[in-house]
Order: structure tokens, then C-alpha cells, then sequence
């Protein structure tokens, strides 16, 4: 078996941010087309059957992380995502369209803009929890903890703003 070549990692001179700014999330299912460049790790074209919708957050509440795991014994590679969001101020409202964003253990896929304006996209992505509730102190406010979580075999790849901005309309 012969592997691809290795490839150097420079150092990049950009500032980094870290935090997420945007949540979008549809059904696997509703995914009509999608074009994926794997050399590059970027999703260049998508077409999907339903508008995804849109988990609003605010700034310095929510993260991804990938955690690349090696079956050394069995050749195995998973990548499991983990993407929490907080959501602010618990009501009715957000009970519901959560419990519908869980129903039947369905399988989504999850468009996240982090603080470098990059998106990146999760694939076969479904609720594990919500949690959280009333803050002891007033200022600490009520507030949900939404956590979904992915297996896939590769880290996720950037989806271009363009394929986001189509998907959206």
C-alpha cells in the first residue's frame, strides 16, 4: 500500500480566534447534492431538499472539538466532533424546537462559522444532550447546554461561504 507523500505544516502568521459566531444545522436526509474536494478537505458544492436552520449564539458561548482516535491493532480511524452550544434565557419555546432537533436520534449535519470566519462542516451529527437550567445567582441567568456529537473517519472539512449563502436561501 502506498500512502500519499508527507506534507510539511508551516507556521501561519494570521491571528488566531477561537469561539463560534454561527450554528446551522438540516438533515442529513435533505441533502439533495454535494460536491467534496478530499485532497483539499472542503465541501465546494451542496444542494439540499429543506433550508437548514440556524442555532443562534452569542459570542464566547460555544466550541467544536475533534478528537482523531488510532485503532493501531485494527487500522480503525474515528473522528468524533463535539459541538456545544449555550443558549441563553430557558423558554418554552426553545424546549419544543430542542426536542424536535433530537426526535427519533436523527442524523444532521452541523455548518459552524468560527471567530476566523472559516466554516466547517460536521457530518451524520446527532443531539446527545441538553442541559443546564436556572443559575443560583441572578446574574447568572437560565440557560441550556446543547451538545451534539459525530463519528466520522476524517477531521471536518471547510465548506465555502458561497455553498453556505446558496444553502441558506
Amino acid at each position: 500500500m502506498a500512502c500519499e507523500a508527507l506534507e510539511g505544516i508551516e507556521l501561519g502568521c494570521e491571528r488566531n480566534s477561537g469561539g463560534l459566531h454561527q450554528i446551522i444545522v438540516g438533515d442529513m436526509a435533505d441533502i439533495v447534492t454535494q460536491v467534496v474536494d478530499s485532497v483539499v478537505y472542503e465541501i465546494n458544492s451542496m444542494t439540499v431538499s429543506s433550508v437548514p436552520v440556524e442555532i443562534a449564539v452569542k459570542r464566547k458561548t460555544s466550541n467544536y472539538v475533534e478528537d482523531e482516535q488510532n485503532d493501531f491493532v485494527n487500522g480503525s480511524v474515528v473522528v468524533t466532533s463535539t459541538i456545544t452550544a449555550m443558549l441563553h434565557r430557558r423558554d418554552s419555546e426553545k424546549s419544543r424546537k430542542l426536542n424536535i432537533l433530537g426526535a427519533g436520534q436523527r442524523y444532521l449535519y452541523v455548518i459552524c462559522k468560527d471567530a476566523n470566519g472559516l466554516y466547517w462542516y460536521f457530518p451524520n451529527v446527532q443531539l446527545q444532550s441538553v442541559g443546564e437550567g436556572s443559575g443560583q445567582e441572578r446574574a447568572d441567568g437560565s440557560k441550556y447546554s446543547v451538545v451534539l456529537v459525530g463519528e466520522n473517519d476524517q477531521l471536518a472539512y471547510v465548506i465555502q461561504p458561497s455553498v453556505v449563502a446558496s444553502i441558506l436561501d
